[in-house]
């Protein structure tokens, strides 16, 4: 949640919630390392069977 306020001398003053700022850097990391996953699970069980990574990896994402 971000909070907007004037202070006396007019000018803006922002607040921001750290946990919103922890929850979204979990998420982002979270993100790039399903991306990290997929290519590495790609590479060492061939090339073959990328698209079931693909799909386990977005499911897993979509729950997460």
């Amino acid at each position: 949640m971000v909070e907007v306020q004037v202070t006396e001398q007019g000018t803006f003053e922002f607040l921001v919630d750290k946990m919103d700022v922890v929850i979204a850097a979990l998420g982002m990391g979270f993100s790039i390392a399903m991306v990290v996953v997929v290519v590495v699970a790609a590479i060492k069980l061939g090339w073959k069977f990328w698209p079931w990574i693909l799909v386990a990896g977005f499911l897993a994402f979509m729950f997460a």
